[in-house]
């Protein structure tokens, strides 16, 4: 983004005299036409990623396939750099990480989901513990200062090197609630 600032002359207002006039740098070519993508379809965000924009969609049927039923409105997750350049139906879920947009698995689903919902993020990190990088995880979390809400849900226990920040929940009640959510799998 790029700040300008530009002096206008009023109707009837004499011009500056030369010698206090410096010249506007002109380009060549066509002038630059900036726009606002408007995202309000899934189909919208597949069209920017081809852009190679970093775009994701955050769905409820990407977390339960990650087994944990939930559901909620769809997250238009972007970098921050990009957050006040699109116009969406869906609400910004804005991330410091560009990287993480690339190809989103279950270590950038954690993260994503530690910024809205924490408890959700814990129950999809121990539902697929096997394919949870831990170095990738703290790196991640790390990126985005996420350290507070990972340390509220004991994410320490996935990733070790996360510093605690803050207080924890009882383990009693981070079981109890994986407990009352069971598992889903994709094919349901």
């Amino acid at each position: 983004m790029r700040v300008e600032a530009r002096l206008l002359r009023e109707p009837g207002e004499r011009p500056l005299p030369r010698d206090l006039r410096a010249p506007a740098s002109k380009t060549r070519g066509r002038p630059r036409a900036e726009y606002r993508p408007n995202v309000r379809s899934a189909r919208d965000v597949d069209r920017l990623r081809r852009r190679r924009i970093p775009a994701f969609l955050l769905t409820s049927e990407r977390v339960t396939e990650s087994g944990y039923p939930v559901s909620f409105r769809p997250w238009l997750v972007i970098p921050e750099r990009l957050a006040t350049q699109i116009s969406s139906d869906y609400r910004i879920l804005p991330i410091r990480d560009e990287d993480s947009l690339r190809t989103p698995g279950p270590v950038e689903l954690v993260t994503f989901l530690l910024r809205f919902d924490p408890l959700a993020a814990r129950v999809v990190a121990t539902r697929n513990r096997g394919t949870l990088d831990p170095h990738e995880l703290y790196r991640r979390i790390r990126n985005e200062g996420l350290e507070r809400p990972a340390t509220k849900v004991r994410l320490q226990e996935y990733a070790p090197a996360i510093p605690q920040v803050g207080d924890s929940l009882p383990s009693e009640e981070l079981e109890w609630i994986e407990l009352n959510n069971p598992a889903v799998s994709a094919s349901t």
